[in-house]
């Protein structure tokens, strides 16, 4: 029902330490976006402790009205009477209203575009609005939380003007709230309300919300980026996911916690090539559990790639022994072209171009084939990044067939390397005997 989200590990963080806060006071939250932080402070005093929002977004203050019992007013533009007239027996109650606001925010992007996809979500939502509409209301009427007050503005004015010197303040400002801002932007668009008017937040503007929440004696602060002048007042950092950003918890005291991401890893039961091995003359994919895959990904791997969750991974073993890696995503544009996201070697074997070999097993017909079954459909191709300081790929670039270089962007993404290259070329062309003899032909003599 609420969009977005702050981590379990944060909220536990924030209850925490709003047990330390003075009783006799009450509490204010600044950015209050879903309503999140209200909801945990709920949770730990219940109706015994008053708790105020603030907040400039549609969205976020219909839902902050309607919870403090504020009168508020969204009324249809004129313009959008044609398309979403529908609505108005729901635009009436404010809990109606509310609810209508809400799910608005999940149809309202594909009012005036163009196209049978658009035309079909909207039919959709119209002919299941009744069922949607009383399941969204049932829940905001069954809602136990509820603010003191709320605060419509820019939440410079709302700690300046509004909350008291010596209140608890806690606030996880959205710095990166372009893309929070246009995730509400239809309502804006449909809806005449009074909006508040507001400043940019811009590098001076953050710091201004800093000083004002750290000039008081119990507050809490969220930040995505760490400030080295808040160290001492360092509550907590939480990263829930290894692709995910940390957010670091400042407060003014309390205790101090750190939550990091706990990656489950599983052994292989195969022994790894050593080396002084020798290639042996008989290749064989192993489809690998999440676990494995994260165990050998977590050895070899270098540490810049950040980790993903593949649709399929495979250990490649040469006579019983593990050569290395690779593992698949789900096509993203081309639906026959599936995109290869990892491929490695054991890099302790006596092969320099071993990764090759990898690569190459990650096209044959029997990938193809692991492929095929894991999406249920065909895939005759395949596609991949790589990050590389050179113009051509050491791995992709010459000895495999089939292979061909599609797009050379500098500089590279990743901010790290100077190229992005990226790589492709068709699947299922040779089996895994063929490509094995074929590598060892090319490029098996080049040994350490």
């Amino acid at each position: 029902m609420f969009h977005g989200s702050i981590p379990a590990a944060m909220r536990s963080i924030v209850y925490e330490h709003a047990g330390g806060w003075p009783t006799d006071q009450d509490i204010y939250v600044g950015c209050s976006g879903n309503f999140t932080l209200e909801r945990v402070l709920h949770a730990r005093f219940g109706a015994n402790r008053q708790v105020h929002g603030n907040d400039i977004q549609a969205y976020s203050c219909a839902l902050g009205w309607w919870l403090a019992g504020q009168p508020f007013s969204f009324t249809l533009r004129d313009e959008y009477e044609d398309v979403l007239g529908w609505l108005r027996p729901f635009l009436d109650d404010p809990t109606d209203l509310l609810a209508t606001l809400m799910l608005g925010t999940r149809f309202l992007q594909w009012v005036g575009k163009e196209g049978p996809y658009f035309r079909r979500m909207i039919e959709a939502t119209r002919e299941q609005w009744p069922r949607m509409h009383d399941k969204t209301a049932a829940k905001l009427r069954n809602l136990t939380v509820r603010l003191g007050s709320f605060y419509a503005g820019d939440v410079r004015d709302y700690l300046s003007t509004v909350v008291p010197g010596n209140a608890p303040v806690v606030m996880f400002p959205p710095f990166y709230s372009k893309d929070y801002q246009a995730q509400f932007a239809a309502l804006d668009e449909c809806f005449n309300w009074p909006a508040p008017t507001f400043d940019d937040l811009d590098e001076n503007g953050k710091e201004q919300i800093i000083t004002q929440v750290r000039d008081r004696p119990h507050w809490m602060l969220g930040l995505h980026i760490e400030r080295p002048e808040l160290r001492p007042h360092l509550a907590g950092v939480v990263q829930t996911a290894n692709r995910g950003l940390p957010i670091y918890v400042y407060a003014a005291s309390g205790p101090r916690r750190i939550v990091r991401p706990r990656q489950p890893t599983q052994p292989i039961p195969m022994p790894k090539i050593g080396p002084a091995d020798e290639l042996g003359d008989r290749m064989t994919l192993h489809v690998l559990s999440g676990g494995q895959f994260a165990a050998i990904r977590s050895q070899f791997m270098s540490k810049t790639i950040k980790p993903g969750t593949p649709l399929l991974a495979c250990g490649v073993a040469v006579d019983g022994l593990l050569v290395g890696a690779f593992a698949y995503l789900p096509p993203k544009f081309d639906p026959d072209c599936a995109y290869l996201m990892s491929d490695f070697p054991v890099s302790w074997s006596r092969y320099r171009r071993l990764a090759k070999l990898i690569v190459m097993a990650a096209t044959t017909k029997e990938a193809q084939l692991l492929l095929q079954r894991s999406l249920s459909r065909r895939v005759t191709g395949w596609s991949t990044t790589a990050f590389t300081d050179n113009p051509n790929s050491a791995k992709y670039g010459r000895g495999i067939p089939g292979v061909r270089l599609q797009k050379r962007t500098e500089p590279a993404a990743d901010g790290i390397h100077r190229y992005q290259l990226q790589y492709g070329g068709p699947m299922g062309e040779r089996t895994l005997l063929e490509v094995l003899d074929l590598w060892k032909r090319k490029h098996g003599k080049d040994q350490r």
